[in-house]
C-alpha cells in the first residue's frame, strides 16, 4: 500500500463501461480481489519501499515532498536524462522511470486526493502485466483520478511524462506539458 494508502484497482471483469468493482472498508477503497488489483497493489508497495534510494540515486539535493515544485525538479531530470521520447521509451522499466511515475502519481494522490486505478486493456481480451507491454491498443498502465472515477476519467504519469516531448497533440494543437499539471 502506498503511504498515502489510496488505492482503487480492478481488473477487467465487467464491461469496460463500468465502475470498478471495489469494496469500502473504513473511508478506504479496497479493491476486489484479482489478478490487476494484486499487481497494482504490490507495485505501490515495492516503489514506496524503494522511494528513499531512488531519491538519494536521483542526485537531487531539492526535498522530494510531493510539492509542485518537486515536480517541477523531477521534470528537469527527466528532460536531462531522455533527449526524445523514443529514448524515454526504451527505459521504460528501468527503476528510474519507474520511480518517476510512481512520485507523479502519487504527489497527485497525496496532494489532490486523487487514487491509484489500474484498468488494463488488451484487444484479445487477456490482462496485460502492469508495465509489461507497450504496444498500440494496450492499456498496461496505473493512472491517478478521483474515489469512484470511471475508466479513462483520471490522468496516466507515465503518458504524462510521455507528454513532455510531444510539440503538438493528437490533433496538432501546439502542446506545452509539464509534469505539475497532474496537480492543477
Amino acid at each position: 500500500m502506498t503511504k498515502s494508502g489510496r488505492i482503487e484497482a480492478v481488473g477487467r471483469t465487467r464491461p469496460p463501461h463500468a465502475r470498478p468493482m471495489v469494496t469500502r472498508m473504513g473511508d478506504q477503497p479496497q479493491p476486489e480481489p484479482g489478478p490487476s488489483a494484486a499487481q497494482l497493489r504490490r507495485w505501490l508497495e515495492d516503489r514506496s519501499r524503494a522511494f528513499d534510494a531512488w531519491a538519494r540515486e536521483t542526485g537531487m539535493r531539492g526535498p522530494w515532498d510531493f510539492t509542485p515544485e518537486s515536480l517541477d525538479a523531477l521534470e528537469e531530470l527527466v528532460r536531462s536524462r531522455y533527449g526524445t521520447e523514443p529514448e524515454l521509451l526504451a527505459d521504460r522499466a528501468g527503476d528510474f522511470l519507474q520511480g518517476a511515475i510512481w512520485y507523479v502519481g502519487e504527489t497527485a494522490c497525496r496532494r489532490d486526493g486523487m487514487v491509484w486505478h489500474y484498468w488494463p486493456f488488451d484487444p484479445d481480451g487477456s490482462t496485460p502485466a502492469l508495465f509489461g507491454m507497450d504496444e498500440p491498443g494496450i492499456i498496461d498502465t496505473p493512472s491517478v483520478g478521483r474515489p469512484g472515477a470511471r475508466e479513462g476519467q483520471g490522468t496516466d504519469p507515465w503518458g504524462l511524462l510521455r507528454t513532455l516531448y510531444w510539440e503538438v497533440d493528437d490533433i496538432d494543437r501546439p502542446v506545452e506539458t509539464h509534469l505539475r499539471d497532474i496537480v492543477r
